[in-house]
């Protein structure tokens, strides 16, 4: 059943979270305090002020059609990924910033700032979604529902034409998403660490650039997930690369002591 693949899905978006999170702490002691502020960071810069300017510049209409994506998609794919990669990063900045004025910088501390900004986002995003779906998935499944009448026909085909592979691709997008933010962090981190603003504007680069193919999506001009599932991840493949050419980290080396 489709709903069981859900499940599935969910239990490993959850795993990818907890188990980093787990075997950090118990190994490297980083700071759970400073996890949550990876949360707080990504909450407050994508879900409320980001949001609030969209919708203070978008305008969009009750049924979420927004006037900037039929009329000019190209400068809303620009806008998109812009505002997306400055206000997640320069929340990082902001709080590394704080932290640092309260002692030194640690690689436990990019570790676990990553984890939370990664995590919260995975769990707000990945298993917010699938819980949605698998109740749409219960509800088409049995057939006669009253709730079943309300829903748009649209959305009664999607789910039955749904397959197992498209919510696995689902878990798959946001276990990378993590991976991604947890590499990103690396450099906001060295860039307050080290005081060498072109790091944090090297993230600002990355973040919008693994924003794009995403953002293609919304316009129309990409339609194969599976390939914006590759790109992301040849993205996300140069990313590590570069990090491992450009910033001195040593993950498994340097530990935080940070409770």
């Amino acid at each position: 059943m489709l709903q069981t693949h859900i499940l599935i899905a969910m239990v490993l978006i959850l795993a990818a979270v907890v188990i980093p999170v787990i075997y950090l702490k118990k190994t490297k002691q980083i700071s759970l305090l400073v996890f949550l502020l990876g949360g707080v960071g990504f909450y407050l810069s994508s879900q409320i002020f980001e949001n609030l300017l969209h919708r203070l510049v978008l305008q969009p209409q009750a049924d979420g059609t927004i006037a900037l994506m039929k009329n000019a998609p190209l400068l809303y794919v620009l806008y998109g990924i812009a505002t997306a990669a400055i206000f997640e990063e320069t929340a990082r900045y902001v709080i590394f910033r704080y932290l640092q004025k309260k002692r030194p910088l640690t690689i436990g501390d990019s570790l676990a700032y990553g984890l939370g900004h990664g995590g919260i986002e995975a769990l707000f995003i990945g298993i917010s979604g699938l819980l949605s779906l698998f109740v749409l998935a219960q509800l088409v499944s049995q057939g006669n529902s009253p709730l079943l009448a309300k829903l748009p026909q649209a959305t009664i085909y999607y789910v039955q034409k749904l397959q197992a592979g498209q919510i696995y691709l689902l878990a798959f997008e946001r276990i990378l998403a993590l991976a991604i933010q947890v590499f990103l962090t690396f450099w906001v981190w060295t860039a307050v660490k080290d005081k060498k603003l072109g790091y944090f504007l090297a993230a600002l680069g990355f973040h919008a650039l693994i924003d794009l193919a995403p953002a293609l999506v919304q316009v129309g001009w990409l339609t194969q997930p599976i390939l914006v599932e590759v790109i992301i991840l040849v993205e996300f493949l140069a990313l590590v690369f570069l990090t491992k050419k450009f910033l001195s980290i040593s993950i498994f080396n340097t530990k935080s002591k940070n409770a």
